[in-house]
C-alpha cells in the first residue's frame, strides 16, 4: 500500500493506493474523513461482491472517497456521487435474499462469534465519535477486521426500512449510476479520439521537420563539396601557371 498526504486548509487528508485485498483491509483500519482509497479494480480488492460491498460501505461511513481505475468509479466526481447509494441498495438486496432459517439449518462451518449487543453498540459509538480507533474497537470486541466491518454493515442495514419507497430509491439510484457510466464511457471515447488525432498531427509535423533538416544538411554537404572542388581546381591551375612561368626563357 502506498500513502500520500496533502494539507487542505489545515486538514491533512491521505490517498491510500491499495493493490490487493490485504492492503485494502489495512487501509480500512487507517481511514479518516476526507481520505481517498484507490484500487486498480474490483477483482483485485475483493474476493466476492459481499466483501467489496462491505469495504465500500465502511469507506462511505467514514466520510471518505473511493476510486476504482478499471471500472471508472470516482466518488469525488459528480458522476460517481450515486455509487455509494447503489452499493447500499445492493447490500440490502443481498441481505433480503438470504433466508436466515434455511442458512442456519445448512450451516456446518465455524460457529459465529457471539458479541454482546450492548457492548457492541457502546464500542461502535465510541469509534464513530472518534474517541477510539478502529483497531482499539476490534480489540475491545475481540473481532477481526472482516468480522468487525461486517457487523457494522449488518447493524446499519437493519436500520433501513424494507418498503416500496426503498425499492424505488434503488431503481432510481441504479438508473443514475448507469447514466453516469454511459457518460464516462462517451467522454473516454471522445478524449481517446482527440488524443489519437493530436498524436497523428504531431507525428506528421515531426516527420516534416526531420525531412527539412535532412534536406538542409544535404544542401550544406553539396555546397562544401563544391567549395572543395573549386579549391582543388584553383590549386591545380596555380601549379600549371607556375610551371609555365618557370619554363619561359629568361632575357
Amino acid at each position: 500500500m502506498i500513502c500520500t498526504t496533502i494539507n487542505r486548509g489545515g486538514i491533512v487528508v491521505s490517498t491510500l493506493y491499495c493493490t490487493d485485498r490485504e492492503s485494502l483491509q489495512d487501509a480500512l483500519t487507517r481511514l479518516q474523513p476526507g481520505d481517498c482509497i484507490q484500487i486498480p479494480g474490483f477483482a483485485e480488492a475483493a474476493s466476492d461482491l459481499r466483501e467489496l460491498l462491505s469495504a465500500v460501505h465502511h469507506i462511505s461511513a467514514c466520510g471518505a472517497d473511493f476510486v476504482s481505475q478499471k471500472e471508472g468509479v470516482d466518488t469525488r466526481l459528480a458522476q460517481g456521487a450515486d455509487f455509494f447509494a447503489v452499493c447500499r441498495a445492493l447490500g440490502e438486496l443481498d441481505r433480503h435474499a438470504k433466508d436466515p432459517t434455511a442458512r442456519s439449518a445448512r450451516y456446518k462451518g465455524r460457529v459465529p462469534i457471539h458479541v454482546d449487543d450492548t457492548l457492541f453498540e457502546s464500542v461502535v459509538t465510541l469509534w464513530k465519535s472518534g474517541q477510539i480507533t478502529a483497531r482499539q474497537a476490534m480489540a475491545k470486541l475481540n473481532l477481526k477486521p472482516n468480522t468487525f466491518y461486517r457487523r457494522i454493515k449488518e447493524r446499519e442495514l437493519r436500520s433501513i426500512p424494507d418498503s416500496q419507497e426503498l425499492r424505488s430509491e434503488i431503481r432510481e439510484a441504479t438508473r443514475h449510476a448507469r447514466q453516469s457510466l454511459d457518460e464516462i464511457r462517451q467522454r473516454v471515447r471522445t478524449d481517446a479520439g482527440a488524443v489519437k488525432k493530436a498524436a497523428g498531427d504531431t507525428r506528421q509535423m515531426l516527420d516534416a521537420e526531420a525531412e527539412r533538416h535532412v534536406e538542409r544538411i544535404r544542401a550544406e554537404a553539396e555546397h562544401h563539396e563544391a567549395l572543395r572542388q573549386m579549391k582543388k581546381d584553383v590549386e591545380n591551375e596555380t601549379k600549371e601557371l607556375k610551371k609555365l612561368i618557370a619554363e619561359q626563357p629568361s632575357d
